[in-house]
């Protein structure tokens, strides 16, 4: 575990797995982005705040719905969790299913914690000098997290090192948001998985989606180690493609587990095995 002192009220503690969560010690309230693997994960969190002279109420943020984010919610039982409309929602959809699916990565014994506190565009907390932004891209439900007194910005999964996984069709919407995350005036830019975060980084990763978004050529340099993330993001393109169609197909009988279970391990199938398996399963639905 690394803490690390941000700016002047924030501190950013990284797990063994290099995954970071953000705390922000507000006059009022104490805001914490993202909570990792589970409610064991939290202790250190729970810790720090005991040792704290002023005791204040506790504000979760989820920078999005993804389990690594957001299982240990349930740490802080009478906590607000603050996200975007949409991740509710898709945690809704999906949370279950992941829960299930990855259970080597619990951390403590989780249950599920929907955001209880949502917003649309934007929500301002005036009296701490916070801003929770929405900015879809790497997920449909991505949001930011500003402090303005020390003007910080937490992207989440927004940025990544070497590249990022793309969970949202929408790629003119990511191409947008990091434009706006590059162009966006903080100090500092603190991503979940890549701590800080330098222009280079975010230009990078606008490079990597614009050249698949405009079918423009793909380098090894551009990737780096990554090329398992860059299969499971060709894969999962398609897969997010079709989607909407199947799920108009099944209509209110559409089941997300029994869905995502005819495609499991999309970074370790390569681009045209992964499409065969697909098209049998479209000619199977007669799409």
């Amino acid at each position: 575990m690394i803490i690390q002192e941000i700016g002047t009220r924030g501190v950013i503690f990284t797990y063994e797995d290099d995954i970071s969560v953000y705390l922000i010690k507000g006059d009022h309230h104490y805001v914490l982005c993202d909570t990792h693997l589970g409610p064991l994960s939290m202790n250190i969190i729970k810790e720090y705040l005991l040792n704290r002279i002023v005791s204040k109420e506790l504000l979760v943020f989820n920078s999005h719905s993804d389990w690594d984010h957001i299982w240990g919610n349930c740490a802080f039982e009478s906590a607000k969790v603050i996200g975007h409309e949409k991740a509710k929602t898709r945690m809704q959809e999906i949370g279950e299913y992941e829960l299930n699916r990855l259970r080597k990565f619990h951390n403590g014994e989780i249950q599920l914690k929907y955001p209880n506190l949502t917003f649309s565009e934007k929500l301002i907390l005036e009296d701490e000098d916070i801003e929770f932004i929405y900015a879809p891209g790497h997920t449909i439900d991505s949001s930011l997290c500003f402090d303005r007194r020390d003007s910080v910005l937490f992207v989440g999964d927004l940025v990544e090192f070497p590249i990022p996984y793309l969970d949202y069709y929408d790629l003119d919407e990511f191409i947008k948001t990091l434009e706006y995350i590059k162009h966006f005036p903080a100090k500092t830019k603190l991503a979940a998985h890549s701590g800080i975060v330098s222009e280079e980084v975010i230009e990078r990763n606008l490079s990597y989606i614009q050249a698949i978004q405009f079918h423009l050529p793909i380098t090894s340099e551009m990737i780096g180690s990554s090329t398992e993330v860059h299969q499971y993001n060709l894969n999962n393109r398609l897969l997010l493609k079709y989607e909407p169609l199947i799920r108009e197909k099944f209509g209110n009988n559409f089941d997300y587990t029994s869905y995502k279970s005819n495609f499991l391990d999309l970074g370790q199938v390569n681009s045209e095995d992964f499409k065969a398996t697909l098209d049998k399963y479209l000619r199977g639905l007669k799409i």
